[in-house]
């Protein structure tokens, strides 16, 4: 059962993320207010399930922008939406550069925030189901062996087990028992199964 999405809203002034959560509360949208960048990046952080970020461009000590920033620098992969009362036109684009999806200036209509929201939500299980997926694989890939990471390397580059063989210096017995091996533990049957579940990992 996928883990239901939440956004947190970040804006200095607490009356507007009030505003915001009472308007997203109203629709049964699950949501958590900061009026501090760092009580919101540690919750970004500390999070287990799906998130996603509604951001005041311009705060006081610490702008949309920077906050964004340290995010991306952690490692964070959070859809984000900035909210600005000034239409700050160069601030948008670079926002949207480095991936947020949307920007929203204030005044705006509640259900145009509504609808922005949704998508927002849509695009956090997304990331959310990604990278809990590429976590798995690279832990099952951890499960390899040096020589089954070896075999596992000639089999993505479409060698044949025999082919592989001469290429180890190994017997095709011995690399058909570690490919064995490989499908056990990275939990699939066949080899194209494999490549198909190794697709994010093969650059």
């Amino acid at each position: 059962m996928s883990l239901l999405a939440r956004i947190f809203l970040l804006d200095d002034e607490k009356e507007v993320t009030e505003a915001l959560v009472w308007l997203l509360e109203s629709v049964n949208i699950s949501c958590k207010a900061f009026q501090s960048p760092d009580a919101f990046i540690e919750a970004v952080q500390m999070a287990t399930d799906p998130v996603c970020g509604v951001v005041d461009l311009r705060m006081p000590k610490v702008s949309g922008l920077e906050v964004q920033q340290r995010l991306l620098s952690m490692g964070l992969d959070v859809p984000i939406v900035f909210l600005s009362a000034h239409g700050d036109v160069p601030a948008a684009v670079t926002a949207i550069r480095h991936g947020a999806m949307d920007f929203l200036q204030k005044p705006f209509n509640p259900q145009e925030f509504l609808d922005v929201s949704n998508r927002l939500l849509r695009e956090a299980q997304d990331r959310f189901s990604q990278n809990a997926h590429r976590a798995h694989v690279q832990h099952l890939l951890g499960l390899l062996s040096a020589r089954e990471a070896e075999v596992l390397e000639a089999l993505l580059k479409g060698y044949t087990s025999k082919e592989a063989a001469r290429l180890l210096e190994l017997s095709p017995k011995t690399v058909d028992v570690h490919r064995a091996n490989i499908l056990r533990k990275m939990q699939i049957k066949t080899v194209p199964e494999l490549m198909r579940k190794l697709k994010d990992h093969l650059h």
